[in-house]
């Protein structure tokens, strides 16, 4: 339902809608003692005082006098709770009619954003389901500046932060009226990454489009220029558009009074191409005269850009270097371990969305692997103990280690700024490991890995962490088996076959299920008749069933690699949807992004080099909650 009330008058005027915006009641009038004193229609009217506040209701001619609130407080308040069918049935929803699964932490996100884009509002967050009440208030003052303050913070910054504010007039697709555009964007450099965050009519575009497009060209154009003009590089020196965005966190906030044109439903990349032309010319001629004004702020962004370009020239040719004899150690080393999916001419023999590649704890475990999949749409790559943290490594010696060498080899997309996930070998990335702490210590380093080093197979949805069952129930009578994955599932089954009619195996690690076991809860065929078999017992037997997670990835910024809604990516992402529950083991969790900044302070904080920050963090943690 969705209950809207407008105060007004002294009175509070409250209607109700359910099942899809269908009326339930109409316009109902309640006064400051809470009862309903008449509905809004043709026949009725208010009577107001000279203050503004209505003294009487008059219906059909006849005066009916009411209690108004004594202060004329104004404003609407929404409360809406969303219908269940509406949603993916695999989504976990268990009381529909009293809980509902708000993600917190998505909303905080999307309330600070809102409050950093328009500044001075005021957003107050509650959520009673936790105990104590989580409660935190959203303002700011200075909108963008006070954003990009929050991204940086903790970062080695360049500059103050420079604000581009311009409104401009188009005409309109009919020709008839003019349209206004109004840009706001917020730069500064900091740090090593690229992050650019945008949106459009408050609508974040993590996929970029035209006006981050336009942005990134007209930010090139002005610190070239202002490089050759003031003579501050050579001539051997060739400043690109990833080397003068190196490093900078930007914000682009375009507001449209035309309707926006985005590429799909989805709204994460932005195709209207009358934004292109006003953000570009608004970013060059800002910059440019930013720089001219404020000369050691350009000689330190123009510094950064050679360096970021000359150590490009030097990366790419001592990764090919790096990478040539890694792919002559890694190729028999590779094809030694790697159980490849079955191909034909270098191509998967079904679909490529239907081929999984997974990263195996252990040779014992791989061997059980290859034996439980089917080599259709499975390929398996055992890993030797545990890959370094890449985190406080540069990419030169990242790939100089063997396992992640093989890695990147099997995976086939390259690594850092060559990474192009058009050319993934398989439909999605599994780290498969044992449930302990070893394991999860093997995924973190894992999900690091790809995180520093192929970040766009994670933007396109396709990195998982597989989830084997803890427990094997067999009921001693029927001989029906089932899996559990945590001690609720195990204890539900127990429940319902009976007291001293079961058994329990407890999983250790993967070595300890056999080639069967793994085939029917982890290697599941796409589409076949034993996932459709799966799926329906779920419904029947409620916990005890494998369940989807169903989530897409998202990001409400995005590093360089995605910013421009390149064809690579949007292809990439659009591929990913293809993928149906049915497609693999439901129980697989897909890495999402959903704040680009707080995923990378996480990982920084977690897995860098510097302990105070993670000391603190040890110390501050709620080991009950979800974090």
């Amino acid at each position: 339902y969705l209950e809207v009330e407008v105060c007004r008058h002294g009175l509070v005027f409250r209607q109700r809608f359910e099942n899809g915006g269908i009326p339930a009641t109409p316009v109902g009038i309640f006064d400051s003692t809470e009862e309903k004193v008449g509905e809004i229609n043709e026949t009725t009217q208010l009577v107001l005082d000279k203050r503004d506040i209505a003294t009487a209701l008059e219906v059909n001619g006849k005066k009916v006098k009411i209690a108004p609130y004594p202060k004329q407080d104004t404003g609407t308040t929404f409360k809406f709770r969303p219908n269940r069918e509406w949603f993916s049935k695999d989504m976990d929803w268990q009381l529909p009619a009293k809980n509902v699964p708000w993600d917190a932490e998505r909303l905080d996100t999307r309330f600070r954003q809102i409050s950093h884009l328009y500044s001075g509002v005021h957003i107050e967050f509650k959520d009673k389901r936790q105990s104590p009440p989580f409660e935190h208030e959203y303002f700011s003052k200075n909108g963008l500046v006070d954003y990009i303050n929050y991204l940086n913070d903790g970062l080695g910054t360049l500059h103050k932060p420079i604000l581009f504010k311009e409104k401009v007039q188009i005409d309109a697709e009919s020709g008839k009226s003019k349209e206004t555009v109004e840009i706001e964007i917020a730069i500064q450099y900091a740090g090593e990454e690229t992050q650019i965050y945008s949106f459009v009519n408050a609508i974040p575009t993590p996929l970029g489009g035209t006006h981050v497009a336009a942005f990134k060209a007209g930010l090139t154009k002005a610190v070239k220029q202002f490089a050759t003009s003031k003579k501050l590089i050579k001539g051997e020196d060739d400043i690109r558009g990833d080397d003068a965005l190196l490093g900078l966190t930007a914000i682009i906030k375009v507001t449209m009074t035309g309707t926006p044109q985005f590429l799909s439903q989805t709204k994460e990349s932005l195709t209207s191409p009358e934004v292109h032309g006003p953000v570009f010319s608004t970013v060059y001629n800002d910059m440019i005269d930013y720089l001219e004004k404020n000369m050691p702020v350009g000689r330190l962004i123009v510094n950064q850009a050679v360096a970021a370009a000359r150590g490009r020239e030097a990366a790419a040719t001592a990764r090919k270097l790096v990478i040539r004899k890694s792919a002559m150690d890694a190729g028999e080393f590779v094809l030694g371990k790697l159980a490849d999916v079955q191909r034909r001419g270098g191509n998967p023999s079904v679909p490529l969305d239907h081929t999984a590649l997974y990263l195996v704890e252990g040779d014992s475990a791989g061997g059980s692997c290859k034996q439980g999949r089917d080599s259709r749409y499975h390929a398996i790559l055992p890993l030797r103990g545990k890959i370094p943290n890449v985190e406080k490594m540069n990419i030169n010696e990242i790939l100089k280690n063997r396992e992640i060498a093989a890695i990147v080899a099997a995976v086939g997309t390259g690594v850092g700024a060559d990474c192009d996930v058009t050319q993934i070998r398989y439909g999605r990335i599994s780290v498969l490991v044992d449930a302990d702490v070893d394991g999860s210590h093997i995924a973190t380093l894992l999900a690091t890995l790809f995180w520093r080093t192929m970040r766009p197979i994670i933007e396109a949805g396709r990195f998982f962490i597989a989830r084997p069952p803890l427990y094997m129930v067999r009921n001693t009578k029927t001989k029906e088996t089932r899996y559990a994955y945590s001690d609720d599932e195990r204890k539900d089954i127990e429940k319902q076959f009976g007291a001293n009619n079961f058994s329990v195996q407890r999983y250790k690690g993967l070595g300890e299920m056999n080639p069967e076991q793994l085939r029917e809860t982890v290697f599941v065929v796409p589409g076949s008749a034993q996932s459709r078999a799966r799926k329906r017992s779920g419904k029947e037997n409620g916990k005890a069933s494998v369940k989807a997670d169903g989530a897409a990835a998202r990001t409400n910024g995005h590093s360089d690699s995605a910013a421009a809604a390149s064809p690579a990516v949007v292809a990439a992402s659009q591929a990913e949807r293809l993928l149906t529950v049915d497609d693999f083991a439901q129980r697989d969790v897909r890495m999402v992004i959903d704040d680009v900044h707080r995923t990378r302070t996480l990982i920084e904080q977690l897995m860098g080099a510097d302990v105070g920050p993670r000391k603190e963090w040890l110390m501050k943690v709620d080991w009950t909650a979800e974090e």
